[in-house]
């Protein structure tokens, strides 16, 4: 699996709501428009590495349900890697999205089997050799995150990088977990909520001092990438948002894509904040574009 680059996180179904206002508590309120999207974090970011020209594989099981068969059938017609796809007894999981005109977005999760990591999925995951794993935050939040972690911990050892998406719910993960998931990784992309759920920006030169790179992600002011050998701004390319979900999924694929590529940390970087421009011009959580020319990397 030479430069092909596994992602940990689930695959569910996104129902997006667009909201015009907010009701006060207890009252009604409207939304004028209501799409179904297939969603998660790695998602985005398999989608973002495709966009690129290149093979992700997302490891995620899916529901013997409509919405597993749903995300599947989409998977296959956009040829998408299924090859860490197994099907599981019980319910796919779902995101209720609420989009605000301004492109900020609100989140209602419920978990299901996308967050289950059986023996047999961990043992086809340990035996795969890719560059790079991605891991989301959201992946952590199921009974099985001990196999995930002593999976991730066998990767590294045979030389797998390994990459961190914090991803909104960080602080529900349990502390010593976190803290393992953590130590594991190579690479952390958290914004400024998810940051501070990991400890805030005082710990990052601690971070860095074990030898860790922080990209904090800070949405249209750009970011502060912190490297063992030192830190650099770097500046969102000029865009419209429209919407703001899944860019920061998009940043993360993007710099996964380039890093498995040999690239440099800041073409790497200039990369992933291009490709979490494209998706904030799109409705949804990601959008299918091609690479053009004179994209960055």
């Amino acid at each position: 699996m030479a430069q092909d680059l596994l992602l940990l996180g689930g695959l569910v179904l996104d129902r997006y709501f667009s909201v015009t206002a907010w009701p006060r508590r207890g009252q009604d309120g409207y939304f004028s428009r209501e799409e179904t999207f297939v969603g998660g974090c790695a998602a985005n970011m398999a989608v973002t590495i495709h966009n690129l020209g290149g093979q992700a594989h997302v490891v995620s099981c899916l529901g013997d349900d409509p919405a597993g068969e749903t995300i599947r059938r989409y998977w296959a017609a956009h040829g998408l890697s299924q090859r860490f796809l197994p099907t599981r007894r019980g319910e796919t999981g779902s995101c209720l999205v609420f989009s605000e005109p301004d492109g900020e977005r609100t989140f209602l999760t419920r978990k299901g089997v996308e967050l289950a990591f059986p023996p047999d999925l961990a043992a086809q995951v340990a035996a795969a050799r890719p560059t790079w794993v991605g891991v989301t935050g959201y992946y952590l939040l199921g009974e099985d995150r001990g196999r995930v972690l002593r999976t991730l911990s066998a990767l590294r050892a045979q030389g797998t990088g390994i990459l961190f998406d914090p991803s909104p719910l960080v602080g529900d993960i349990p502390p010593a977990q976190r803290e393992e998931m953590v130590s594991l990784a190579h690479l952390l992309t958290p914004n400024d909520s998810e940051l501070a759920a990991l400890g805030g920006p005082e710990r990052i030169p601690r971070l860095t001092a074990a030898g860790k790179t922080v990209l904090w992600k800070q949405g249209s002011r750009g970011g502060l990438v912190c490297a063992p050998t030192g830190q650099f701004p770097y500046a969102p390319p000029p865009c419209t948002p429209v919407d703001t979900t899944g860019a920061g999924d998009s940043f993360s694929g993007g710099l996964l894509f380039a890093l498995a590529q040999g690239r440099p940390l800041d073409e790497a970087v200039r990369l992933a904040a291009w490709c979490a421009a494209q998706t904030v011009q799109v409705h949804g959580p990601h959008g299918f574009w091609q690479r053009e020319a004179g994209t960055p990397v």
